[in-house]
């Protein structure tokens, strides 16, 4: 029995998701965005998310323009890995601040995903809501990275490094939506299903 809520769908929501292809804020018929093996998807106004994202945005428009170096991102990603896996039940959708994180050492994805970002402050990092596996019943969230090396998969919650997209096999980190500090993004699968964002385990 799957313990946590998952967000309800109206057939109206599904049309506009899958029409919502437009830039942050409008809608246009532009293709979607690639950079070799990674989705970036298509640019949307809105998610089924958003009401419950404000301490991400929080965290993503007040990034630096920093570009750390990989192996300074690679101990953020260890530590992170570190801290003890905590689902707050009554917050499913939510994640915790950067700073409760810090304090008990403790979150979900979702938290562990957006410490790091704070920890990188580089405004080259995506949130992404997704599945970790894409036989999953559960979403998983984490980031990607436009790193100097080109893009890398930050997964502080399942991985103790981060993960190069060529080495990472097609049926793993499906995204649906991500989230950069200029805009969101709709991903192949946002259109064609309903996603649970609760957590992958």
């Amino acid at each position: 029995m799957n313990p946590y809520p998952t967000v309800k769908w109206s057939f109206h929501f599904l049309v506009l998701a899958a029409a919502c292809l437009g830039a942050f804020g409008a809608f246009s018929n532009s293709s979607a965005l690639h950079a070799g093996p990674i989705d970036l998807g298509t640019p949307t106004a809105r998610t089924p998310y958003d009401a419950y994202l404000q301490p991400m945005w929080d965290v993503l428009r007040n990034l630096a323009g920093n570009q750390p170096d990989v192996g300074v991102v690679e101990k953020f990603v260890q530590q992170g890995h570190s801290f003890r896996y905590s689902f707050n039940h009554d917050q499913p959708y939510r994640p915790q601040t950067p700073a409760e994180t810090e304090a008990t050492k403790s979150g979900d994805c979702k938290a562990k995903s957006l410490w790091l970002a704070a920890k990188m402050d580089c405004r080259k990092v995506r949130f992404v809501i997704g599945k970790a596996k894409q036989v999953s019943n559960m979403s998983h969230a984490w980031l990607i990275w436009d790193s100097p090396q080109g893009w890398l998969i930050l997964d502080a919650t399942l991985y103790s490094r981060p993960l190069s997209p060529e080495r990472v096999s097609s049926d793993s980190f499906i995204p649906t939506y991500s989230y950069a500090p200029g805009g969101k993004y709709s991903h192949a699968i946002a259109a064609a299903a309903a996603s649970k964002y609760a957590d992958h385990l």
